[in-house]
């Protein structure tokens, strides 16, 4: 290379635009859950009580989520957690690169049997604390089949009917000893009579635990908590009121349960997906419920349940109606925070949509934002994963937590 060709060379380097929204790391917000948890087993181990045990269970020779599983076997290891991979095929096989993602082939080792069969020997096993199972597998129906068998007492993913179903109903608190009962049998009654002032994250009812929450989208949250979405001066459960919120994804594991979380705590929700779009408000004390819809009136059976189940508060907590945008863009240049989670590369969200000061968030494996996103957005997040292993990590400290109360209640 003659000196021209370097002074040409070194002179075409553009250097990189700054821009005035700040690139928040989700290392720096998991930062504090971590040293929560590392204190937790080192308080743990000093008192000779066992570390707690995570299995993560690895369906599919896959890049992804094999890559995945490391990462979680050295994040356990940081904090202390013991934790194992379980495979459903025999490591000293090798694999090559082109049958790990052919179907023919996955379908040969009856896939989903052997997950199930390595689902239920954890649930078994008195030394496993904690099940996670790395999806997709299957997608749909089948996925959700495999949640459901997980254990609720060991589900840190948070993805067991029993939590969903609380999550929903914003019932924050529930008794150890209930783990995996019915929903709407538990004690939701006996906190019917305490000062809502107490009710809060620092204030658990007496005989009282929270609930697990899915660890994504409660990911999410503690992110928006930690750069100051939420409103600590007002109520608790009301501390996004006057938020407007857009989540680009309704899938059942992540952006519908986030769409409904962020509506539990008083945010306007628009949740697009890709075939409609729809909004998730907080339902009030007080809010009338029509007895009559497009023309037909409700049986004296549902008016009747209606009522008994809004008495014993066990009504879902917000309400989905159809969106008064029918287009996505009205939604984002409306949105106080705009959240994505969109599985594609060709799927961007134009920064020209982003409302001027909006905080950006992505927990798509994919970057749904334009590169030059926080040229309008007053911070934006590229990636939650660190904060999710935070919040798995700690639903699975919880969980051992109240495994330990149970039995010293039995």
């Amino acid at each position: 290379m003659t000196c021209t060709d370097l002074h040409t060379s070194m002179t075409s380097v553009q250097p990189k635009p700054e821009y005035p929204g700040k690139l928040l790391q989700a290392a720096s917000i998991a930062k504090p859950f971590q040293e929560s948890i590392q204190s937790e087993i080192k308080i743990r181990k000093d008192k000779n009580l066992p570390v707690p045990k995570l299995v993560g269970i690895l369906a599919k020779p896959n890049p992804p989520s094999m890559a995945y599983a490391e990462w979680t076997a050295n994040a356990c290891q940081a904090v202390g957690i013991n934790f194992e991979i379980w495979k459903t095929w025999d490591d000293s096989v090798d694999v090559t690169e082109s049958q790990r993602d052919d179907s023919q082939s996955l379908q040969n080792f009856d896939l989903e049997a052997d997950v199930e069969d390595l689902i239920l020997a954890a649930n078994r096993d008195k030394s496993v604390d904690g099940i996670m199972v790395y999806y997709p597998i299957f997608g749909g129906r089948q996925d959700t089949y495999l949640q459901q068998i997980v254990d609720p007492r060991k589900d840190v993913e948070g993805l067991h009917f029993f939590y969903c179903w609380n999550m929903y109903h914003n019932v924050r608190w529930i008794k150890p000893s209930q783990l995996g009962s019915a929903p709407g049998t538990s004690n939701e009654a006996d906190l019917r009579g305490l000062d809502s002032n107490v009710l809060d994250e620092d204030n658990v009812p007496p005989g009282f635990c929270k609930s697990i929450l899915p660890c994504t989208p409660l990911a999410v949250v503690k992110s928006l908590e930690a750069v100051g979405v939420y409103d600590t001066k007002l109520p608790y459960g009301d501390r996004l009121y006057g938020k407007t919120i857009t989540v680009v994804n309704r899938s059942e594991v992540v952006g519908r349960p986030l769409a409904a979380l962020l509506a539990n705590d008083g945010a306007r929700v628009f949740s697009v997906d890709i075939d409609s779009i729809v909004e998730f408000n907080k339902r009030r004390d007080g809010d009338s419920v029509s007895t009559v819809v497009s023309g037909y009136k409700k049986s004296r059976e549902v008016i009747e349940a209606h009522e008994q189940n809004s008495s014993a508060r066990l009504r879902s907590s917000h309400v989905v109606r159809a969106s008064p945008f029918q287009d996505s863009e009205s939604c984002i240049r409306s949105s106080d925070v705009v959240i994505g989670g969109v599985p594609a590369a060709s799927f961007k969200i134009p920064t020209d949509w982003i409302k001027q000061d909006a905080i950006c968030i992505n927990f798509s494996s994919e970057k749904n934002f334009e590169p030059n996103v926080r040229s309008r957005a007053s911070a934006y997040l590229p990636a939650i994963g660190k904060v999710t292993v935070s919040m798995l990590q700690r639903n699975l400290l919880r969980l051992v937590e109240y495994k330990e109360m149970a039995q010293q209640s039995s």
